[in-house]
């Protein structure tokens, strides 16, 4: 039986969270904003960063990887 075992550090930083996520997604798609900090709350919950900065951090990495940002936050 194969078992995945998590291989991320137990702290990681804001940034490398926002990059790992957006790298899931394929050139060209659509990332929701809501949807990237809901994972990057549950993944990182010791995470300091406030709503803005990870909105900042979307904003900066989605467009070098191809991808657009969808502003659903308020939805």
């Amino acid at each position: 039986m194969n078992v995945r075992t998590n291989c991320r550090p137990n702290k990681v930083t804001a940034n490398e969270l926002v990059e790992e996520l957006i790298l899931e997604d394929r050139r060209g798609q659509i990332i929701s904003v809501k949807k990237t900090i809901a994972a990057v709350r549950r993944d990182g919950p010791h995470l300091a960063e406030t709503d803005c900065d990870l909105v900042g951090l979307i904003v900066d990495f989605a467009p070098a990887f191809g991808l657009f940002v969808a502003f659903d936050l308020r939805e």
